[in-house]
């Protein structure tokens, strides 16, 4: 090796030199052979680096943009990019785009189509923010081919929907990945209620609970209800949940309507044409005098049909018979007839199966979604029933408390006009004679709110018992827990992520856009359609059509024909533009999904949290009745056994009516933290998606439910027709 080679060598720089003419053709030509093996790698090698940083984002779900790190410190944007390599500017992030897997503009003058960011990056998430150039034009990325819509499966009644997100899961493993990472806040009962826990009801007895299940006089019937029970009537009878269920059923039609343009249709056609014309040439008739007189029937039958390849197939039988006065027309009469056999297939555009049934595919996954809405209108309306039931139970709480209230109001103010002759003054009296009238109006106002909500229940179920006899009075046989049961967000939040119609609904909506961009980007290709066709004829005389129909099986060759067929618009601005929309619109369903799915998460943390706030607050309720209750017997009993001079008794009179409305105020509020308690589990169960699958386990025999909360709805991509 000479000194030239060694300097090379230690400077790092590869040299490759040429040999020289006194170097053996035999050596010559391994060495190009190494050379060329060393290239051959060297472009593998590149090839393989480019195609691995390249994956398709369509295949994998949104992930957060990560900067390289560097032991220098942060980098910029500048130094990040090296030569040969264009960038743009995505959500103030530099990404970085190689020139091989750029395309150049679509448009032809660069402003009748705008293309959206990239979605092709698997570092990248598009953003609702415009793209602005930096050092170098935007140019826009390739969206990856895998977004060509799914091949149902027909015939049949079941579509497959295999979609680029073939796995809905896949799309939540990010969120899910981060839920994970949550530590286990399961809080016990002591800890959650501050050490204020509720005992149970063989330690403390709350008064109202016992004579709350019993009616309360206002009704000569009484009906007893609970949540389970109205729940159940409301799916069963309500006629608002009867119009709900009736949309998935109007959209499945359209699945089939789609489906049934694929169905061969079968046509029949006759003529009979009898001519009598004038003769002006002898190319007629053969004569230059008289008139044309000519009978012609004329039939077809055949059968054509649209193939879901995009393909279209006729056969046809044509026949018939013809007689004229003319020389021309051998023999005379005649019968005749042709079979023929038409074929036209698109190679580019419009071709294959997953562009011409795009439109079973788009309605089966706008099945999905009103599935999904209607779920969650369900829903609401379960809370709706749930909600009216707490409210009954709130009212008729309060009526009892109110009753209580004022029965010792009046027994106080007997007291008073018992003594008013002995030691009670005019004030006294007038005192309590205040009280009691207050106490009486807000008895009556206690009342009506128990017809409010009954009247609300009636409407809500839509109940035929109930709504028979309006005055049948509803006493609730649930009363709220009393206990709390410990729940994880970690585990609220997994649980939510797999059962949430919102989430299923914004995953339907990107695979729909996912189908109209890969149908955009076959619809940009020009058109080239291959046409075949062929025939077979036959002949015969005296109008035997028959005999023609036969001869045409037995006589001469068939004939064919072969040919294409190109067309392309001048500038095929409208399917490029087409294509734009939909790659924007699939950036508004991917940004829709990412929202739903923080909003999803938001929920269930707010409902767990408001879970272990009711119950906290339930429990310093409780306090406080305890410490009210203690005031009013202390008050009482001083009151009674009052011995001290009459200004003493006035304040004692003021205190006790004080300390009844109290007493009063603290059981109100601990009914109202009670509901609250009983409507945050229901919140909470709406929050992770399983609200209406523990409705449908109580109600099996209710088909309305088993159509919208089975679960091949759910759980898988099949969507089945009920006929």
């Amino acid at each position: 090796m000479g000194r030239a080679d060694r300097n090379d060598m230690r400077s790092g720089t590869p040299i490759i030199r040429f040999p020289r003419q006194g170097v053996a053709p035999s050596t010559r030509w391994r060495r190009g052979r190494s050379l060329r093996r060393g290239r051959r790698w060297l472009v593998i090698a590149l090839g393989a680096i480019q195609v691995v940083g390249a994956t398709p984002m369509a295949a994998q779900p949104p992930r957060p943009i990560r900067l390289p790190a560097s032991d220098s410190g942060p980098a910029t944007a500048d130094s990040r990019v090296r030569p040969g390599q264009k960038s743009f500017d995505l959500a103030s992030v530099r990404i970085q785009v190689t020139d091989d897997f750029a395309l150049p503009p679509e448009s032809s003058d660069g402003a009748d189509a705008v293309d959206p960011p990239s979605l092709g990056s698997a570092q990248a998430e598009p953003t609702p923010v415009a793209p602005v150039a930096i050092d170098a034009p935007f140019v826009p990325l390739e969206t990856p081919d895998t977004v060509l819509p799914p091949t149902p499966q027909v015939p049949g009644d079941v579509f497959s929907l295999a979609t680029p997100i073939t796995d809905n899961h896949g799309w939540l493993d990010p969120y899910r990945g981060r839920v994970l990472e949550i530590e286990t806040d399961a809080t016990d009962v002591t800890e959650a209620s501050n050490g204020q826990s509720i005992p149970s009801s063989d330690e403390v007895h709350l008064w109202w609970q016992d004579a709350l299940k019993q009616p309360l006089g206002m009704s000569p019937r009484a009906i007893p209800v609970d949540v389970s029970w109205l729940t159940r009537t409301a799916l069963q009878s309500s006629p608002l949940v009867q119009s709900l269920l009736t949309q998935p059923k109007i959209d499945q039609t359209a699945v089939v309507i789609a489906d049934a343009e694929f169905d061969a249709a079968v046509y029949l056609e006759g003529k009979f044409v009898d001519t009598d014309e004038p003769v002006g040439d002898t190319l007629t008739t053969g004569r230059a005098f008289g008139r044309y007189r000519d009978e012609t029937f004329s039939a077809d039958v055949g059968m054509n049909r649209q193939l879901r390849g995009g393909g279209t197939l006729e056969a046809v039988q044509r026949g018939g018979f013809q007689q004229n006065n003319s020389d021309f027309l051998v023999p005379n009469p005649q019968g005749t007839t042709r079979l023929e056999l038409n074929y036209s297939q698109p190679l580019l555009k419009n071709h294959g199966r997953a562009v011409n049934e795009i439109s079973i595919v788009l309605a089966s996954i706008d099945v999905r979604l009103t599935r999904g809405e209607v779920r969650q209108a369900l829903e609401k309306h379960l809370v709706s029933v749930t909600r009216a039931y707490w409210d009954l139970y709130q009212a008729r709480c309060e009526w009892m408390q109110r009753s209580r209230l004022l029965r010792r109001t009046e027994k106080l103010h007997s007291i008073v006009v018992a003594r008013q002759h002995v030691d009670t003054i005019t004030r006294q009296r007038l005192r309590s004679e205040a009280a009691l009238a207050e106490r009486r109006t807000g008895l009556s106002r206690a009342e009506a709110s128990i017809g409010d909500a009954q009247a609300k229940l009636r409407m809500l179920t839509g109940s035929e018992i109930l709504q028979h006899d309006v005055h049948v009075e509803l006493t609730p046989q649930e009363v709220p827990p009393a206990v709390l049961i410990p729940i994880a967000t970690r585990d609220a939040a997994v649980m939510a992520l797999d059962n949430r119609p919102d989430l299923d609904v914004a995953m339907q909506r990107i695979r729909s856009a996912s189908a109209k961009i890969g149908v955009a980007k076959n619809q940009v290709l020009p058109r080239l359609d291959l046409l075949l066709t062929g025939y077979v004829a036959g002949l015969d005389s005296r109008r035997d059509t028959w005999g023609a129909f036969l001869n045409q099986f037995s006589d001469g060759a068939p004939t064919y024909a072969a040919g294409l067929r190109w067309e392309l618009p001048v500038g095929n601005r409208a399917a490029r533009a087409r294509l734009t929309r939909n790659r924007w619109e699939y950036c508004r369903a991917l940004e829709e999904f990412r929202q739903a799915t923080e909003s999803v998460l938001a929920d269930v943390d707010i409902a767990t949290r408001e879970t272990k706030t009711s119950y906290q607050e339930m429990s310093a309720r409780y306090q406080s009745i305890l410490a009210a209750r203690r005031e009013v017997d202390y008050l009482q009993q001083r009151y009674e056994r009052l011995v001290e001079p009459q200004q003493s008794a006035i304040v004692l009179i003021e205190d006790l009516l004080d300390a009844q409305q109290r007493l009063f105020n603290a059981e109100k509020d601990f009914v109202d933290a009670q509901v609250a308690y009983a409507m945050s589990w229901v919140e909470l169960r709406r929050s992770m998606g399983v609200l209406l699958r523990a409705a449908s386990n109580q109600t099996d025999d209710v088909d309305a439910v088993q159509q919208i909360d089975a679960p091949e709805m759910m759980s898988g991509d099949v969507v089945e027709l009920t006929q």
